[in-house]
């Protein structure tokens, strides 16, 4: 008898969690009117997290993965996907100033990246993402910048 309770009690837990849920309000999607500009540099977080004592065995687990260190040392990881992976798993960003425009979630202390500006010398060179480009000329192999990216590199 008692496990059928317990079928009772978990199914009318279900129920009304499904009644919660579907009273709760729609996540807002992000827009890009959004978005918002983060100063900092490109640190690896593995190696930050060492550096402040955590056992976090960057070369074993995180491999250097990328992320930002704000001006006033807060550490902030990316978003893991098609705009964030490749700046998360780029060596040659390690170190580089820069400005990232996106979304930030607080809680999670994730940012998720639209676009970048990295400090080269005196002056701020921009980088957008293009599923077809990547990043930058070379991303993809043996395929160029687009005619839109290319332009938009050369500041047309």
């Amino acid at each position: 008898m008692r496990p059928k309770t317990l079928t009772l009690l978990g199914a009318l837990a279900l129920v009304t969690a499904g009644i919660a849920l579907a009273e709760e309000p729609a996540v807002k999607r992000r827009e890009n009117k959004d978005r918002t500009e983060f100063p900092g540099t490109f640190v690896s977080v593995g190696a930050m997290l060492e550096s402040l004592g955590a056992d976090a065995q960057d070369t074993l687990y995180t491999k250097g993965a990328l992320g930002l260190l704000a001006p006033d040392g807060t550490l902030w990881s990316f978003v893991d996907n098609a705009k964030g992976h490749g700046v998360i798993t780029s060596s040659k960003l390690k170190g580089k100033e820069v400005r990232i425009l996106g979304w930030k979630y607080p809680k999670t202390q994730f940012i998720e990246i639209s676009k970048y500006q990295l400090k080269e010398g005196e002056k701020w060179v921009a980088y957008d993402y293009c599923k077809t480009c990547g990043w930058e000329p070379g991303d993809h192999k043996d395929t160029d910048l687009c005619e839109e990216c290319a332009g938009e590199q050369e500041g047309k």
